[in-house]
């Protein structure tokens, strides 16, 4: 049988004390660069794989994150847990996935499982400020390393990675004011989400900029369906107020909205101009191609994720809020031919 690799093996051949290793695999910062090079390559060629159990006896830690999330199916929170994941393995630690499938009753089940298996620190993706928030106040008295995405509790000093959104919303409407359209339409997300109010709030303010009213017969809402992007199109097309432009706050309301104005007879982009939020890879190969603005979402759970770490480790962050910037995609639903 071969023997099993242990950690004064690995000391051994890299030249330190066991000790050195111990710091080196629990990510202490008391340890020369080069001496801890040397001892992950010792580590590596070794295929040392340290006990968990000893690990956490050592360290007081079980090295495992917990993160809740509304829906593993939407693309906004896959890509956040992509990221996640991705800079946890990084620092040694893995994730205990929990989904609520957007019923947001289960949270406190949820965060007491978490807590009972002793996870170091939460990771929370919940977009909607609507429902109850007791016990994630709760888990915050506790002491619990917490980081939200997208998540505010009024009254409280939360560590939150978003999006700017008010600066997406003024960057989609924008793109339609400077390719020479006045009379622009939105469909916006369901009503308690703050990315919801902050693109709305993006819109309303280039739309001020450019001397144009806010026209509340121009305004539809959805649910981020397709359907719904379908239903809200309908809707705006009855109601015969004029538009040449729509920005829709998502690609899916989008794509359902291209779906109603061309069974309309309407012509995309000769007869209105159409952008979506968020780059999902449908927004590329839709007819005709979306224009949109795309969010780093895997960079939010890398961000996300190093902050609930340096929390755990008792670093507090420079800022309490991280907001990343989005970015304007051109595709032919503007007009014109983009790559």
């Amino acid at each position: 049988m071969t023997k099993k690799v242990t950690i004064r093996d690995v000391a051994s051949r890299a030249g330190v004390s066991y000790q050195t290793v111990s710091r080196v695999i629990n990510g202490r910062p008391d340890v020369a660069d080069e001496t801890r090079q040397r001892v992950q390559e010792v580590i590596k060629a070794l295929g040392y794989r340290p006990s968990a159990i000893a690990r956490s006896l050592t360290s007081k830690r079980t090295y495992t994150l917990g993160l809740i999330t509304a829906d593993f199916s939407d693309y906004f929170f896959t890509q956040v847990i992509v990221g996640a994941e991705a800079e946890a393995r990084r620092h040694g630690y893995f994730f205990m996935l929990c989904s609520t499938e957007r019923n947001e009753a289960d949270e406190p089940e949820y965060f007491r499982l978490l807590t009972e298996r002793n996870v170091d620190g939460v990771l929370f993706a919940r977009p909607s400020t609507e429902n109850d928030n007791r016990h994630i106040v709760s888990l915050l008295r506790q002491g619990m390393p917490l980081v939200t995405t997208a998540y505010h509790v009024p009254g409280e000093e939360l560590t939150v990675v978003d999006i700017d959104n008010v600066s997406g919303g003024f960057d989609a409407t924008q793109h339609l004011l400077d390719a020479g359209h006045r009379h622009i339409a939105m469909v916006t997300g369901p009503k308690g989400w703050k990315s919801v109010a902050d693109r709305e709030e993006g819109y309303r303010r280039a739309l001020e900029q450019a001397g144009i009213d806010y026209d509340e017969r121009l305004v539809a809402s959805g649910d981020w369906s397709y359907a719904s992007g379908y239903r809200a199109m309908q809707s705006l097309i009855e109601r015969r107020a004029r538009f040449t432009a729509v920005f829709v706050q998502s690609d899916t309301m989008a794509i359902g909205a291209i779906r109603a104005l061309q069974e309309a007879g309407r012509s995309i982009p000769k007869d209105v101009a159409i952008i979506g939020y968020d780059d999902i890879p449908a927004a590329a190969y839709c007819v005709p191609a979306l224009s949109t603005i795309r969010q780093p979402m895997q960079q939010v759970g890398q961000i996300a994720t190093r902050l609930l770490i340096d929390a755990i480790n008792g670093l507090m962050p420079a800022k309490r809020e991280v907001l990343l910037k989005p970015e304007l995609v051109r595709r032919e639903s503007c007009g014109g031919s983009f790559s």
